[in-house]
C-alpha cells in the first residue's frame, strides 16, 4: 500500500511538472514567433510573416490583425478551439494577435483516473513480480552456491554458466536515452529555426530584434554601436539565370562575402569571430551589427570596405555576376533605444541614399524623417493628381535650320496646381517613377498632347509634328501600341503627325520587344526617334537595324561644343552617322547664336531650345506658329 501511495503521488507530481513546464516552454517560443511576425508586420511584410508560420508550425497557428482578419497562417478549426493567444506587440504597440497550437508536444492523452488505475494495476503487478522474483532470488542463491562450491573445487568458472542478467533492461535504458536525445536535437532545431535565415544560414529578422536589445543594453554614447542595412541589386541577370536556384546561389554567395568580411575585421580589432553577427533580412537585404567599435568615421570606413568588397564581381553558375551595394547607418544607443526605431532609421537612412545621386551610404539623422514625410505627402499629391488628370503638355519649338520654320514640337509634361502654379518635372517626375504612376502621366501628356496637334492640323499647319516621350515603364505596358492608336483616333490626329522619342538605353536593352511594339505603329505612320543619343554605350551596328527615323543629340553636347574639346567631334560623328543612315537630326538645348552656327555649319537638320523658345502652352504655341508662318504666307 505504501508503494502505491508513493508511486501515485510521484507520477501525478511528475505528469503535473512535466506539463507545466512543457506548456511554458511553447509559450515562450510562440512569443518569439509573435516577435518575429511583429517585426514582419512592422515593415509590412506580410508574406515573411506568412512564411514564418508556415515553416515553423505549419497548419497550427493563424496570426490576425486588430480587426479579427487572417494575415498569415491557416485559421483551421482546431487552431481557434485549442489554439492559445498572443499578442502581436512590442512596446505598447499591438499588431494583431498570434493563435498557436502547443508548440511541443506532452498534452495528457488519459484522464487522471485512468492513470491512478494504470498505477494500482502496476503496483499490483510489481508486488506479485516481487514476490516471483523472490522466489527467483532464493533459488539463484541455491544455485550461486552451488555455482562457488563448483568453482572452488574446479579452480574456474565454466564458460557455459556465464549469465547475462537484465539484458532487456539495458536495452530499455539505451532507447530512451537515444529518444531523449533525438527530442533535444528536435527541439533545438525547432528554436533555431525561429532565429536563423535557412537560405544563408545568417540570422533572421527575430534574431536582428533580439541581438539588437543586447547590443543597446550595453552600449552608450561613449562607446556606441551601429547597425548597418544593406541593400544590394543585381547590374545585370541573364533571363535564364532568373530561376530560384541561380538567386539562392547568389543570396549565398552575398552572405559568405558578408560573414568572410566581418571575420577579417573581427581579426584586425582583436575581437573573437562572431561578435559582429550578419543577418539576412528580405532576398537582397542584409544587416550587420558593429559592437562599440568607435566614431563615426571608424564606422564608415567599415561599411565603405563592405560596399567595396561586395560589388566585386561573383562567379555564380560559370557566369560573373556584378551588384550594387547602398548601406544605411543607425548609431546606438543615439538613434533609438528599442529594435524597432533602430531598425526603422537604418532603412530610412538607406532608402535616402538609393534616392541621392552618387551616394552609397547614409548615416541617419531626424532630418530624414521631415525629408520622408515630406516625399509622401508629395506621393499622395501627385496620386491625386493623376487622378483629376491635372499634368498638361507645354510645347517646345522644333526649329528647321534651313528655312526657321517651326516644324515640329515636343510635348514635356508640366503639373499645373489648383493655384495655378506649374510645378517643375524635376519635381514630380521622380517620385512619379518611384510610385510606379509615370505611366499613368505619360498617357495623360500623350492624349492631350495628340489633342493639341490636332487642332493645329485643323487650322491648316499639318505639316508640324508632336513628339511625346515614351518613359521605360509604359514602354514595358503590353497596351501601350493600344493606348497610342486610340490616342490618335480619339483626337483625330493623323499618325504622320505623331513622333514618339524613346530613351537609348530602352533601344538597346531589348531591342525585339521594341520591333514588336512599334512595328504596327511605324507601318501607319508614325515616326520614331532615339532620345538623348551619345549618353549611353550604344551598339551602333545594332542601332542601325533599329527603325528610328530621327536622332535627338543630347543637350549636354550642345552646352559643352565651346568649353569641351571632345564635344564638337562627337556632335559631328553623330551628324555623320545620321547622315549615312538617312536619318534627320534634332539638337536639343540650343541656348547660344554659336552653338546654332556651328549646327548649321555640320549640316544639323533642326534643333529646339530657349534660343528660339522656351516650352509654352497651346495657345502660346499655335500664335507663334501663325507670327512664324505670316512671312512665307506674304
Amino acid at each position: 500500500m505504501l508503494a502505491f501511495v508513493a508511486a501515485s503521488a510521484v507520477s501525478i507530481l511528475f505528469l503535473v511538472s512535466a506539463e507545466h513546464a512543457l506548456s511554458e516552454r511553447s509559450d515562450r517560443i510562440a512569443t518569439r514567433v509573435a516577435d518575429g511576425i511583429y517585426v514582419e508586420l512592422a515593415f509590412g511584410n506580410t508574406a515573411n510573416a506568412d512564411a514564418i508560420l508556415e515553416r515553423l508550425s505549419p497548419g497550427r497557428a493563424a496570426a490576425f490583425d486588430l480587426e479579427g482578419n487572417v494575415i498569415a497562417g491557416e485559421a483551421s478549426p482546431q487552431v481557434l478551439e485549442e489554439g492559445r493567444r498572443y499578442p502581436i506587440a512590442s512596446a505598447g504597440d499591438v499588431r494583431g494577435e498570434l493563435v498557436m497550437l502547443r508548440a511541443l508536444p506532452g498534452t495528457m492523452v488519459v484522464s487522471l483516473p485512468v492513470v491512478m488505475g494504470a498505477i494500482l494495476l502496476v503496483t499490483l503487478i510489481s508486488y506479485l513480480f516481487a514476490n516471483f522474483f523472490a522466489h527467483l532470488v532464493s533459488q539463484q542463491s541455491g544455485e550461486i552456491t552451488n555455482l562457488v562450491s563448483r568453482t572452488s573445487l574446479k579452480q574456474g568458472l565454466p564458460e557455459a554458466d556465464k549469465s547475462i542478467l537484465f539484458t532487456e533492461f539495458r536495452r530499455l535504458r539505451t532507447s530512451l536515452v537515444r529518444r531523449i536525445q533525438q527530442l533535444q536535437r528536435e527541439n533545438e532545431r525547432l528554436v533555431s529555426a525561429a532565429y536563423i535565415d535557412e537560405r544563408t544560414g545568417l540570422g533572421n529578422g527575430a534574431e536582428l530584434t533580439r541581438q539588437l536589445t543586447q547590443f543597446i543594453s550595453r552600449s552608450s554614447f561613449e562607446f556606441p554601436s551601429a547597425f548597418i542595412q544593406i541593400d544590394t541589386e543585381p547590374m545585370q541577370l541573364e533571363g535564364d539565370h532568373q530561376d530560384t536556384a541561380f538567386v539562392l546561389e547568389v543570396q549565398s554567395a552575398i552572405s559568405r562575402r558578408i560573414m568572410s568580411f566581418l571575420s577579417e575585421q573581427q581579426a584586425a580589432y582583436s575581437l573573437p569571430d562572431g561578435r559582429w553577427p550578419g543577418f539576412a533580412l528580405a532576398s537582397d537585404d542584409f544587416g550587420i551589427l558593429l559592437d562599440r567599435v568607435g566614431p563615426r568615421n571608424e564606422i564608415n570606413r567599415i561599411a565603405k570596405s563592405l560596399l567595396v568588397r561586395l560589388k566585386e564581381p561573383y562567379t555564380i553558375g560559370g557566369k560573373k555576376v556584378t551588384f550594387t551595394a547602398f548601406a544605411g547607418i543607425a548609431m546606438i544607443p543615439e538613434d533609438g533605444q528599442n529594435p524597432q526605431d533602430i531598425r526603422k532609421r537604418a532603412y530610412t537612412a538607406l532608402v535616402q541614399a538609393k534616392r541621392t545621386e552618387g551616394v552609397e551610404m547614409q548615416f541617419y539623422s531626424p532630418k530624414l524623417d521631415r525629408q520622408t514625410a515630406a516625399r509622401k505627402r508629395l506621393e499622395s499629391e501627385v496620386r491625386t493628381a493623376v487622378e483629376q488628370s491635372a499634368f498638361t503638355p507645354v510645347y517646345q519649338p522644333k526649329v528647321d535650320l534651313a528655312t526657321g520654320r517651326i516644324v515640329g514640337a515636343e510635348a514635356l509634361a508640366r503639373w499645373q496646381l489648383d493655384s495655378g502654379r506649374i510645378v517643375s518635372p524635376g519635381v514630380f517626375i521622380p517620385v512619379a517613377e518611384s510610385c510606379g504612376l509615370i505611366g499613368d502621366i505619360g498617357e495623360q501628356i500623350t492624349r492631350k498632347a495628340c489633342l493639341g496637334a490636332a487642332k493645329w492640323a485643323d487650322m491648316g499647319y499639318n505639316d508640324i509634328s508632336i513628339a511625346v516621350n515614351v518613359s521605360p515603364r509604359q514602354f514595358e505596358n503590353d497596351d501601350l501600341g493600344t493606348m497610342l492608336i486610340d490616342a490618335m483616333t480619339t483626337a483625330g490626329l493623323l499618325p504622320r503627325l505623331l513622333q514618339l522619342e524613346i530613351t537609348e538605353s530602352v533601344a538597346v536593352t531589348d531591342p525585339e520587344r521594341l520591333r514588336d511594339v512599334i512595328g504596327p505603329l511605324k507601318s501607319m505612320g508614325v515616326r520614331l526617334a532615339i532620345d538623348d543619343f551619345g549618353t549611353g554605350h550604344s551598339n551602333l551596328a545594332m542601332l542601325g537595324r533599329l527603325p528610328f527615323d530621327v536622332f535627338k543629340i543630347d543637350r549636354a553636347f550642345i552646352s559643352s561644343l565651346h568649353n569641351d574639346k571632345q564635344a564638337p567631334a562627337i556632335v559631328e560623328m553623330i551628324l555623320g552617322m545620321a547622315e549615312t543612315l538617312g536619318m534627320e537630326t534634332v539638337a536639343e538645348g540650343v541656348e547660344t547664336d554659336d552653338q546654332l552656327q556651328f549646327l548649321k555649319r555640320r549640316g544639323c537638320d533642326q534643333y529646339q531650345g530657349f534660343l528660339f523658345s522656351p516650352p509654352v502652352s497651346l495657345e502660346k504655341f499655335i500664335e507663334m506658329v501663325r507670327r512664324n508662318r505670316q512671312p512665307a504666307a506674304a
